[in-house]
């Protein structure tokens, strides 16, 4: 066991000993953090390019399903003989500048009284698509 002044002597010379860091060792110990912050930043441009592309197909869905309870709320027009196509262009849809909507309505198919109604919802200038089909009963 060490008396006190020993033990006093040996930590002295502990802190004595001690250099600090040198000037490779704070340069290594930067280009680490570094290239973890790179590694972070490239991840979240990922994650937001993905966000984005989840967020117009989320919004071409909702389009399309609000199309289609309008047709079904406001029925097929009396009297339509022939397929109906309405086309809602970019940029008229209100909240969707970047989304066309094109709604079909087939009467009589697959039979009298029951009509084929679709909604394609399209954005990106067409890069990607959504569907929604559906039948109407006549009443």
């Amino acid at each position: 066991m060490y008396s006190k002044p020993e033990r006093f002597e040996e930590s002295r010379l502990i802190i004595l000993n001690q250099q600090g860091l040198s000037l490779l060792e704070i340069v290594m110990a930067m280009a680490v953090v570094f290239l973890a912050l790179l590694g972070f930043a490239g991840f979240s441009v990922v994650a937001h390019t993905g966000m984005s592309a989840s967020e117009k197909m989320t919004r071409a869905v909702t389009l399309a399903q609000e199309k289609m309870e309008d047709v079904r709320r406001e029925g097929v027009p009396p009297g339509l003989a022939s397929q109906l196509n309405t086309t809602e262009p970019y940029g008229s849809i209100a909240g969707a500048p970047h989304h066309e909507r094109n709604i079909t309505i087939i009467p009589n198919d697959p039979m009298l009284g029951l009509h084929t109604i679709a909604v394609n919802v399209q954005w990106d200038n067409g890069a990607h698509t959504t569907s929604l089909k559906t039948y109407l009963v006549t009443e």
